[in-house]
Formats: C-alpha cells, sequence, structure tokens
C-alpha cells in the first residue's frame, strides 16, 4: 500500500485508534471500584459478625472465617515504631512520596522480570495492597491496571495516615488472621507492645508469603528472611548495628493463645437473643467470665471423680434472680473431645427431673390452706396400672406414719407428695409449671398421672432454675436475660405463681436441716455454711441427678447424668453426685459478691393438723380390672399372697370378700391377704356400714399365671 493509500486511510485509522482509546477508558472506567466515602472501615462493617464479651469486655468469640477483620484493630499511634518502619521498608519504602502507584518500582521491577525470563518480584504499594484487600480482582495485568487507578484515587480521598493504620490492621497472614494484633496473638500469643525486635520483623517479613514462611511450619525460611529484612534497615538506618545482631540472635518463641473464656452453649443461646438484622457490633453479654472458667473447671473435674461410676454429662446454670442475668453456663467437658456428646447443650435438653418438683406442689398446697405443719399420711400409695398395680414408695423404703408437711418436703418423701398433688389437683399443677416456664410438658394429665411430681416428665435444667428463680423471688415468674441491653423488667407475667408467704415458707423449709434429719441426717452435705435452700433430685436408676440451690441473690442449677441416656453403673444420688459441687460454686460465687443468705425464720410444726384428703368414691383397688398375677418362681407358692384393697372406706366400715362364689373371713379396712392361686378368678366385695347399710362392689376378674 502507498502512503497515498495510508494517507486516504488516515481517517478511518485515526477513529478507530481513537474508538479503541475510547473503549479502554469506558472499560477502565467502568472497572474502577466503587471506593468508601467516608471511611475505610465501612467496607469492613458491612461484613462483620457480632463479637461477644461477658460482663467485664473478656472476649468470648472469635472468628476468623471473615474477609476482613473487624474487631481486632489498633490505631496507628498506639503501632510500636519499629514495627511501622519495617513494613513500609519490606513493603513500600517511597510510601510517603508516591501518589498511589510508585512508578519507578514498577518499572524496575519490569526491568527485572524481563531479564530473568519470569516474575520474580512485584512492585505493589501499600496504597495497591489496600485495594486489593478492600475489592479481591483475578491477579491479571488487566486488575493491575485497574488497582494502580484505584490506589491514586483512594489517595486522593483518604490521608496516608489512614491507609497505613487499614492496612496493618488488614494484612492477610497465615490460617485467616488478618492483621498485625491477631497475628501477634496467633503466632507469639501477646499483644503488640510486648514483641521483642525479631518478633517485630518476623510479622513483617512473613506478610510476603504468608503460608510458606508461616512459622508453625518451620522457621528457617523466615530466619532468613528477618535476616534480609534486618540487613536493608541497617542500611537505611533503621536499625543500630547492636540492634541489627541482637535481631539475629534471638531465638523466635512461638505460642499460641486461647480464648480466655469458652461458652460456646452460652453464645448459642445469646446469638439466638440477639436476633436477625442486630447491629454489627461487639455485644456485652451478662456472662461472668473469671465464674465460667472456673465453674467449668470445677465441673469437668468432678464429672472426671465420677467417671468410674459410668457418668460423663453435666450441666451448671447459674442465674442472679434479682436482675434476671446468666453468670454461668457451663456444660461437662465443653468442646472437649474426651467426654461422649459434649457438643450437645446439656442445659437446654429435657431431662427426668426426679424429685425436684416437689417445693412447687407445696407452695400451692400452703396456699390452698395447708400449713407447715399440716400432717400428712406416708405409707406406700397402690394404684392401677392398664392390667396391673403401680405402687408408690419412698426412696428409702422407710415411711413415717403421719408427718408435718415440713418434714415431707425437707426429706423428699414420694408418697406425701402424691397426696400432696391429689389435693392441689393435677391440672392445677401441671398449669402452675407452665407459668414458671416449664414448657416441656407437652403431653395431657392422663400422660404423666400422678408419676409427674415425681419426676416421670421431663424438663431442662434451664426450665428448672427458671422456676426456682420464682420460689426466691417471692412467687413471681422470672425468664432470663443473658444480653446486658435486654428489659431488666423480666417478668413472665404480672401475677405470682405462689403467694410471697408461701415461696418464703418454702425457702425457710429446704434451708433447715431440721426438717430434713430423717433422710440425710442433721449434718449432711446440704447444709451449706451461709442459709441456702437446697432440693436434691434422681430420677430412675440414677440416670438423672440434681441439685438446685437459691439464696438471697443466685439460683444454681446443676444436671449429672449421661446424655446417651444409659445408666451409671453404681447408683449416684442429687445429695451425693452434683451437691458437693453446688457448694463448691457458691463458694465461688460469695467470694466475688459477697454472702446473701436466705432470712431465718422458724415456724411450728407440732401443732397437729391433719391434711383433708380429697373426697374419693369407695372402689376397689386390688385386684384392678382385669389384672394378670405371675407366680414368684424364687418363693414358695404358699408363701405367696395377693393384697386385697378397697381405697373410700371411712372408720368403721367391715367388707365382706368373696372368691370364685365362695366367701372369705370380714377384714378390716379393706384389706385382706388372699393365698395366690393359679387360674382365673372373680372377685367381689360387699361393704357393711355401721348403719347397717350395705354397699356391693361389681364383679372383677383377675387371673394368676
Amino acid at each position: 500500500m502507498s502512503i497515498r493509500d495510508l494517507c486516504r486511510y488516515r481517517p478511518i485509522l485515526a477513529g478507530c485508534l481513537i474508538a479503541l482509546i475510547a473503549a479502554f477508558t469506558g472499560a477502565t472506567v467502568v472497572g474502577l471500584a466503587d471506593l468508601p466515602s467516608a471511611s475505610l472501615n465501612e467496607v469492613v462493617m458491612w461484613e462483620a459478625i457480632p463479637i461477644f464479651v461477658d460482663r467485664k469486655g473478656l472476649s468470648l468469640n472469635r472468628t476468623y472465617q471473615t474477609r476482613l477483620n473487624a474487631h481486632d484493630q489498633v490505631v496507628l499511634y498506639d503501632v510500636p515504631a519499629l514495627l511501622v518502619n519495617a513494613f513500609i521498608s519490606a513493603e513500600d519504602s517511597r510510601f510517603f512520596a508516591h501518589h498511589g502507584v510508585d512508578w519507578l518500582a514498577r518499572f524496575h521491577a519490569v526491568w527485572q522480570n524481563m531479564k530473568a525470563f519470569h516474575t520474580i518480584r512485584g512492585a505493589s504499594t501499600i496504597t495497591e495492597q489496600v485495594v486489593r484487600i478492600l475489592f479481591p480482582r483475578p491477579r491479571t495485568y488487566w486488575s493491575r491496571w485497574l488497582e494502580g487507578w484505584d490506589a491514586m484515587r483512594l489517595e486522593q480521598r483518604f490521608s496516608k495516615h489512614d491507609i497505613l493504620e487499614f492496612y496493618l490492621n488488614q494484612v492477610p497472614f497465615s490460617s485467616s488472621r488478618r492483621g498485625i494484633v491477631q497475628a501477634a496473638r496467633y503466632y507469639f500469643g501477646r499483644s503488640l507492645d510486648t514483641l521483642n525486635k525479631k518478633e517485630t520483623l518476623a510479622l513483617t517479613a512473613m506478610v510476603c508469603a504468608p503460608s510458606l514462611l508461616d512459622p508453625y511450619k518451620g522457621t528457617d525460611g523466615l530466619e532468613k528472611r528477618i535476616g534480609i529484612l534486618a540487613g536493608h534497615m541497617l542500611k537505611q538506618g533503621l536499625l543500630s548495628p547492636q540492634s541489627f545482631l541482637d535481631t539475629l540472635n534471638a531465638h523466635l518463641s512461638l505460642y499460641q493463645s486461647e480464648l480466655p473464656v469458652k461458652a460456646p452453649h452460652f453464645l448459642s443461646f445469646a446469638r439466638d437473643h440477639l436476633g436477625e438484622g442486630a447491629p454489627l457490633r461487639t455485644v456485652r453479654t451478662t456472662l461472668d467470665g473469671e465464674l465460667q472458667k472456673k465453674t467449668q473447671e470445677l465441673l469437668d473435674q468432678r464429672i472426671a471423680d465420677l467417671s468410674g461410676f459410668g457418668l460423663h454429662n453435666g450441666a451448671v446454670l447459674v442465674v442472679d434472680h434479682t436482675t434476671s442475668e446468666v453468670l454461668i453456663w457451663a456444660v461437662a467437658g465443653e468442646v472437649s473431645k474426651d467426654i461422649p456428646e459434649a457438643s450437645y447443650d446439656a442445659v437446654r435438653i429435657p431431662r427426668q427431673p426426679g424429685s425436684t418438683l416437689k417445693p412447687f406442689v407445696y407452695a400451692m398446697a400452703l396456699d390452698k390452706g395447708w400449713s407447715p405443719a399440716t400432717h400428712i399420711k406416708d405409707e406406700p400409695i397402690l394404684e392401677e396400672v392398664e392390667h396391673g398395680l403401680h405402687v408408690y414408695r419412698n426412696f428409702s423404703q422407710i415411711y413415717y406414719g403421719m408427718i408435718p408437711l415440713a418434714e415431707a418436703l425437707g426429706n423428699s418423701l414420694n408418697t406425701p407428695a402424691v397426696r400432696t398433688l391429689d389435693f392441689v389437683g393435677l391440672n392445677t399443677f401441671q398449669s402452675a409449671l407452665r407459668e414458671l416456664g416449664v414448657t416441656n410438658l407437652n403431653a395431657g394429665t392422663e400422660t404423666y398421672g400422678n408419676g409427674l411430681i415425681l419426676g416421670n416428665a421431663e424438663v431442662s435444667l434451664l426450665e428448672l432454675v427458671q422456676a426456682y428463680a420464682a420460689l426466691a423471688r417471692g412467687g413471681i415468674p422470672m425468664r432470663i436475660r443473658v444480653l446486658t441491653e435486654e428489659d431488666n423488667n423480666r417478668s413472665y407475667n404480672e401475677h405470682r405463681v405462689f403467694s410471697e408467704n408461701a415461696a418464703t415458707t418454702i425457702g425457710v423449709i429446704l434451708s433447715e436441716a431440721d426438717f430434713r434429719r430423717l433422710e440425710f441426717g442433721r449434718s449432711s452435705i446440704l447444709d451449706f455454711p451461709v442459709r441456702t435452700a437446697v432440693k436434691t433430685g434422681t430420677s430412675t436408676k440414677g440416670k438423672d441427678v440434681w441439685t438446685v440451690a437459691y439464696d438471697g441473690r443466685f439460683v444454681v442449677g446443676i444436671w449429672l447424668g449421661n446424655l446417651d441416656r444409659s445408666s451409671p453403673s453404681a447408683m449416684i444420688t442429687g445429695a451425693g453426685g452434683p451437691a458437693l459441687l453446688a457448694r463448691s460454686v457458691f463458694a465461688e460465687l460469695r467470694k466475688r459478691y459477697g454472702l446473701h443468705p436466705l432470712p431465718a425464720c422458724s415456724f411450728p410444726v407440732n401443732q397437729v393438723t391433719v391434711a383433708a384428703s380429697p373426697k374419693s368414691e369407695i372402689r376397689m383397688v386390688v385386684p384392678s380390672i382385669d389384672m394378670e398375677v405371675l407366680l414368684d418362681p424364687r418363693i414358695p407358692k404358699a408363701s405367696q399372697y395377693i393384697p386385697f384393697f378397697i381405697s373410700g372406706l371411712t372408720n368403721g366400715d367391715e367388707v365382706q370378700w368373696t372368691v370364685d362364689g365362695q366367701d372369705q373371713q370380714e377384714s378390716h379396712q379393706g384389706k385382706m391377704m388372699w393365698p395366690i392361686t393359679l387360674g382365673e378368678h372373680q372377685v367381689s366385695a360387699k361393704i357393711i356400714r355401721s348403719s347397717e347399710s350395705v354397699v356391693h362392689l361389681p364383679t372383677r376378674s383377675f387371673v394368676v399365671k
């Protein structure tokens, strides 16, 4: 093509060049980042997650799975001068001279890379690295072009001070650590101002290749890099000859710090309370970190002591019932792999409560007219269950006849509690438990029956502690607080579940050693040094053992057991298992918060009034309808009897039993021991009263196999 032809196409070529430049410029403009307007930390807060601290500011959680570091930051004037100088020397020696891009360093890097026929160095300034941290792009030449322009724009918008401070707080290290604060804690377990010169230079040196120079993988490469950096700083006059030698001769001592307080299950509950859309900030909780740590140690030690009995799990919950604040939420083993099922929150898992519900039914009986001196019958109770019988017995198999309410509760006797539940009413009792916050009672009363008072339902430690807090608060229900900014008024409803007098009386009974002397002795583990209400509970076969205790300020609840629902190899009771731990926890509470004993008062229990039994119709209890009885092969047949029994009788009633058409001898009180005989049988009875009236009970069938 001739020159004349080229001249003819010159306008077209110029237009193409202009279009190409325009397209390139447009692509550049479109590719530029949307820089923050007011603060570099705007982008950080977009991606931040809440950090939880205890009531004194101790950190309860850290996460390193976020792209940016929102919480472990330091202002520039608090960074040691040596560390600032080291970073500038290693990463961008002309930082205070350029305007975002160091063209001299970039051209020098291009020349060195061309001579080596591969990339041996880059020339990114600190400002360009900040752009890359804020807006990650693929590592291409086009990205480098855009980063240069963004860096110049960034320096027009923010000061060198702001850019350098952001860089030091966000520069990436290995193991997802961001910033010099996290790095100093991760590698050396200390704060920045306590690092020696070599540790300071180590933080700087490893930035160029964090994974390759990770000292936990070996220090040879890092030591070499530190030497190069120290030599460079010596030439620049940033290190004296003596400091240079001291740095080379010093030893790197690695120490990986841990969280001062571990409470993962509490944090899970607290996050639920924080809710969606909550501000991304530091969240102050009610937890007492020092007490949490100490209680965790006590709980783990108690579990270790009892592990030989086949008991592996436990939980402790402590609440200040005057403020509703949770102070301790400890689960046995916490995140330890040595204890089975430690990842489950035993504070919130429903378990059988044993005898721990008894104080509530007695409080309701007091409000219904009984007194601590009301005498209740203590003897076995027979109850029909399908084709058989269930017998309510005391744990110790010892019965005391007529016993005052105060001693029935203090000694945790079963049969008086069942009779008290009859007096209060099962539906009424279950409704009261729901008002107290026991929400796991989902089945109807026909499912639980009178066994509810002895623990055949399931409640969580959290529910139980909240319920006991109502007793400590004079009958007013409470819901726990886990965040300091929650509403202080945590009463669940406006009315009392129990009267103040009833609640106070229950506290006196549970704190008085004399009322528990029959079953526990006068000087038992339950007799705390400071007046404290204590109640224990043990479920069937000792699968769950409990202690709940409260004084004038705190409620301490403890559960021990196995989350896989296996039974311990030896029987452990609430008094023998968690009670000792409860004493230790209260000792720690009183060291820090002082003494808060329950008020001492007395009431007579020798002014006998007999509990009014609910009116019941005359009915045959034994044998029950279609009852099936199995002979015990271990006992001679001639020594085996069936105890026939009729309830609802009055004094003076005589009963005439008839079995298989043959009259038996008359019996008093509706009881007769019938010699057992194999086969199917029919029994009937007539009641002869002093007024000569006769009541006939319908015939029942039963079988002996």
